[in-house]
C-alpha cells in the first residue's frame, strides 16, 4: 500500500488515502503519490507540480521556506545532538531527558527542577 494525496484544481491537498498502486487509477480525481522525494503531505497543504513536492507545514513562525527544498529552515542552524527549537528564545535548546518522577520541566530556566510537595 502507498499513500496518495488528492489534489484539487488549485493544487491544495483535499484528502490523504492509502491505496494499492494498481487501484489508484480507479478513483476519481487527481492523486499524487507521497514518497520521501515529495515531502510529507497534509490536508490543506500545497503541492508544487513543477517540483513534484508538497510544501511542508510551517513548524514555527520564525522559520522561512527554502524555495529549493520546499521545507522550512530555522533562523539558526540546528547543532548536532538532541535539541528542540524554542521559539521564544529563537534558539535551539538541548533536550535533557527527565531525570525521574520527582522532577518537572521549568520553561523559565529551560531545565528539570525538583518538585516541591
Amino acid at each position: 500500500m502507498s499513500k496518495y494525496a488528492k489534489i484539487n484544481s488549485e493544487n491544495i491537498v483535499e484528502n490523504i488515502i492509502e491505496c494499492e498502486d494498481s487501484q489508484i487509477v480507479l478513483l476519481e480525481g487527481n492523486f499524487v503519490k507521497i514518497s520521501n522525494d515529495t515531502n510529507e503531505a497534509f490536508i490543506g497543504g500545497q503541492y508544487v507540480m513543477e517540483k513534484n513536492k508538497f510544501i511542508e507545514n510551517i513548524p514555527y513562525p520564525s522559520w522561512t521556506l527554502n524555495e529549493n527544498t520546499l521545507k522550512y529552515d530555522p533562523p539558526v542552524e540546528k547543532p548536532d545532538g538532541n535539541f528542540h527549537w524554542n521559539e521564544d528564545a529563537m534558539n535551539w535548546i538541548e533536550f535533557i531527558p527527565k531525570p525521574g518522577p520527582n522532577y518537572r520541566w521549568d520553561e523559565e530556566s529551560n531545565s528539570w527542577v525538583e518538585k516541591k510537595d
